[in-house]
């Protein structure tokens, strides 16, 4: 069997991997070249349910991940720094990601444009809770996380971007 192969520009591809679980090796090796157009990179996860997993691991771990964002941007404007200073400074150091850098910018301008629906998150976190649930894991901090995306979609934010959620902390009043 002749592997057909085209090589994409890296810009074309999406930043995420291709995760899937074909379940046997030798059917995941026959699909890589369809998979290497797909993404940057593939996993081979074994068994059938385990690239599902591993989406709701990522997106739980997003989820947390732009909570602590969102505490840090608002935290910064209230103590008198520029947030766009933070974001200059996160750019910098060990914590830099595609995320921050992509998001921060727009969510300080208030654009909530749906790349990732915040139902969607707050749908992943809930799976996610209960994966951890099922394996005895406690998860505290993508517990408070989920909470606040259910706050965001309690105030119609569900159709916006999953930054939205940084909505939430300005409609708490802060005293002085």
């Amino acid at each position: 069997m002749r592997r057909l192969h085209r090589k994409v520009d890296d810009s074309l591809r999406p930043l995420f991997p291709v995760v899937n679980s074909l379940q046997k090796p030798a059917l995941y090796e026959a699909a890589i070249p369809a998979f290497d157009i797909l993404g940057k990179k593939s996993f081979f996860l074994g068994q059938v349910g385990n690239g599902a997993k591993m989406k709701l691991v990522v997106n739980m771990i997003m989820g947390s991940m732009m909570n602590a964002f969102s505490e840090g941007l608002t935290l910064a404007d209230r103590s008198g720094l520029n947030p766009h200073d933070l974001l200059d400074v996160l750019d910098l150091g060990a914590i830099a990601n595609p995320m921050f850098k992509g998001k921060g910018p727009a969510m300080l301008q208030n654009n909530y444009s749906p790349a990732f629906p915040l139902k969607h998150q707050q749908k992943d976190m809930r799976l996610a809770l209960a994966l951890g649930d099922e394996n005895s894991v406690p998860m505290p901090v993508a517990a408070a996380s989920n909470e606040a995306f259910k706050k965001a979609r309690s105030m119609g934010l569900g159709d916006m971007d999953f930054s939205a959620v940084f909505e939430t902390l300005k409609v708490l009043k802060h005293s002085s």
